[in-house]
This record gives structure tokens, sequence and C-alpha cells, in this order.
């Protein structure tokens, strides 16, 4: 393919809307092409500095004092005597559908800003695909993990797992979601998975997996850290790296 060619389907190929064969021709000439790989990286920046600007929005008080105002559960006891039957229920339903609303905008922003930050740290690995892929490149986690010393407030635990099939690649800075975290590349077989790392105050969380136009892309927390591995291997064999990680 030629520039003329590539670059009107630049965005498309960011937004994964082209079908294999055209993604793999397209890839081929970006990774043979300084021009048109750094127009792609303009493209993911500019989509990430959109989603870092996007507001996320809880409940307004309104909607609280509303719910606290239909649950004033005492008040109806005391005069449900006086009431008639359909009036007690009707409030108490009222209730409920009340702190439903408000429990599914709570669930629906909660679920929305998951699938916002797992898009970035998508677009974190397609670049590192066809960009830098690693700051330090060694298969020792004896070098890797003093390389990020002064460069992170935390120490990333870096694991070796080449006796699993996923040998250590290297590892590398990246900003996402406002903050500084370490990236981990690991390998199995010919794909590579980049494993991103950063201090979390969450309690322990099990893993959550999503999938996004042939990537697979799994999240948990596990002592004191947030993780997300994304790489383009099928799922059993990412979830095998997940355990390995977490255990």
């Amino acid at each position: 393919m030629t520039c003329d060619e590539v670059k009107p389907l630049l965005n498309a190929r960011m937004d994964g809307e082209i079908d294999s064969a055209q993604s793999a021709a397209l890839d081929s000439h970006l990774a043979d092409c300084p021009s048109c790989a750094r127009d792609l990286e303009r493209l993911y920046d500019i989509r990430i500095a959109i989603r870092g600007g996007m507001p996320y929005h809880t409940a307004p008080p309104a909607l609280r004092d509303q719910v606290r105002f239909a649950l004033r559960g005492a008040d109806y006891l005391d005069r449900a005597k006086t009431r008639r039957p359909w009036r007690m229920w009707g409030s108490v339903a009222a209730a409920f559908v009340v702190c439903v609303l408000a429990s599914a905008l709570f669930l629906v922003n909660r679920h929305n800003q998951r699938i916002l930050v797992a898009d970035e740290f998508l677009s974190a690995h397609q670049r590192a695909l066809i960009g830098r892929a690693v700051d330090v490149v060694s298969s020792d986690q004896h070098t890797v993990k003093p390389w990020f010393n002064g460069k992170l407030a935390f120490a990333p635990e870096v694991i070796y797992l080449v006796d699993q099939g996923f040998p250590l690649v290297g590892g590398r800075l990246h900003y996402i979601d406002n903050r500084t975290v370490a990236a981990l590349v690991y390998q199995r077989r010919k794909h590579s998975i980049n494993l991103f790392i950063w201090p979390s105050t969450r309690s322990d969380q099990a893993e959550q997996q999503f999938s996004n136009h042939g990537y697979n892309i799994i999240h948990w927390t596990r002592s004191g850290a947030s993780y997300w591995a994304v790489s383009d291997v099928n799922s059993a064999d990412l979830g095998e790296f997940a355990k390995l990680v977490s255990r």
C-alpha cells in the first residue's frame, strides 16, 4: 500500500473498522513508513486527550434527596392504619423505583468509565506494536525492575514466567488515565502481551474480561496494585497469564 492509500484509512484502522486483510497490509506499511506511523500516533494522542477531558458524573444531590424522601419508611408505617392499602403500596413502589433509577445511574457510569479506560489501554498496546514497544530491553526481571527506580512513585512487581511460556521482553513507562504507569512486555509464542500496573487503594478485585476487535483485555486488582493485561493472544492464554501474575 502507498501513503496515499494508507492515510485515508488511519481513522478506520484506529477504530477497528477495516477487515483483517486490509488491516494487515496497512500495519505492514506502517512498520516501514515513519511518516504514516507518526500520523497514526497523533490520532491516538488526540483520542486519549479527548477522553481524558471527558467528565464522569455521579448521581446529583437532588436525586439523593429524593431517595431519602422516598425512604422515610418510619413515617409511612406510623400512619399506615389511616391510609388506604393501595396508597401505602404505591409509596413503597415509588421508593423502589427511585432506588432502582439511582442504582442504575451509578452502575452505568462505572461501567462506561471502565470501558473508556479499557479502550485507552488497548490504544496503548496497539501503539506499542507499531512504535515504541519497550524502553528497557531485557528478559531478566532483575534488570527490568531496577530500571523503574526513580521513574515511578512505586515499585512494580516483575515476575519471571519464561518456564510457563511467557518470556519477559522488557518494560517501559506509559501515561494513561491521567497517571504514569509501568508497562511490562511479555511474549506468548509470537504474540505480545502488555501488562500495565499502577497502585490502587481498592480491595482485591476478581478478573474482569473485555474483548474489542480481536484483542483481549483482563483487569484485576491485587495487593494494592491495579493490573491490565492486553494482547491479541487468545483469551485462554491471556487468562492463564493473568492467573500466573496474580497468584
